[in-house]
């Protein structure tokens, strides 16, 4: 989860354009992932989407237009099915029924006192604009059916990457997390964890009665370690030396690992390196995005 974490930070920091891929929509208090921003993270984790229903509603005499998408995000290499989302769209949608126009504009058949209005502030001082019905609904069509895909899209994006957290920050809170260098935020995080291992030490020192040195001893560097063995077991089956072995701590583990078994002190750091030496075997394994393993609808 760090890593993946990390790996996004540096992402946005990196790739991510605001204004573009990402920014605050006129009206809203939150920051919003646009359609861009989410073909980048799809891209930056393997995914895809493919259209798995698509309904329609539609009257020629009305100008009524309604849409619907459910879509299916897969992961390319695999084909496994991530998440499933959906976005719908219609004419009957404010910003598509109606349109805003100067008191000018205002159509003979309508009654200027009906209708609703909103004054505003330009060169020339206060004016009124009018929201008067749009009479040409169907031009609007087009528009509607990009835009429920392109809620369905962004929405699935964010639950399969799991990054709706970052676009419920404050606009500030948002600029901070892209403005961040992802070494700076490991530091922060470094800086938590070493406390938090402190007192865990020192509680569990409390608790049987010894010291925190002990309890240290006990959770740590021991010869009988499960975890150390299972790394160095993973060291010899994937032919690694010792400085392979450091430089690959180091990335696990976020911090700069010189001498493995003198530098790494706790069995849970232990299962950390050994996890990612798995999961790194795993992807070399993979082999990479192979058209042939995708299903057969596609």
């Amino acid at each position: 989860m760090k890593q993946k974490y990390d790996a996004v930070q540096e992402f946005f920091k990196e790739v991510m354009v605001k204004d573009e891929d990402f920014g605050v929509i006129p009206g809203t208090q939150k920051p919003s992932l646009y359609k861009p921003g989410a073909e980048k993270l799809c891209e930056l984790y393997g995914f895809a989407a493919i259209v798995k229903e698509k309904i329609e509603e539609r009257s020629f005499e009305t100008g009524f237009y309604r849409v619907s998408f459910t879509l299916q995000m897969i992961h390319r290499s695999s084909g496994v099915i991530i998440g499933e989302g959906v976005g719908e769209c219609s004419t009957n949608e404010s910003k598509y029924m109606y349109r805003w126009v100067s008191e000018n504009k205002i159509p003979r058949l309508l009654n200027k006192d009906e209708l609703l209005f909103e004054e505003k502030e330009g060169q020339y001082g206060a004016y009124k604009s009018f929201r008067i019905p749009n009479e040409d609904l169907y031009s609007q069509w087009n528009t509607i059916l990009k835009m429920a895909y392109k809620r369905a899209y962004v929405g699935l994006t964010l639950q399969c990457t799991r990054s709706s957290g970052i676009f419920t920050q404050d606009e500030a809170e948002m600029d901070d997390y892209a403005d961040v260098a992802p070494e700076d935020r490991k530091q922060q995080r470094g800086g938590r964890a070493a406390n938090a291992n402190s007192g865990r030490y020192q509680g569990g020192g409390q608790k049987s009665g010894g010291t925190s040195g002990g309890s240290r001893s006990a959770g740590g560097q021991s010869g009988g370690s499960a975890q150390k063995n299972r790394v160095l077991a993973l060291m010899k089956q994937q032919e690694l030396d010792w400085n392979s072995l450091a430089d690959t701590a180091s990335i696990a583990l976020g911090r700069q690992i010189k001498k493995v078994i003198s530098d790494i002190q706790t069995e849970a750091d232990w299962k950390i390196v050994g996890d990612f030496l798995e999961m790194e075997a795993s992807t070399q394994q993979d082999g990479g995005f192979d058209p042939a393993d995708l299903p057969e609808d596609l």
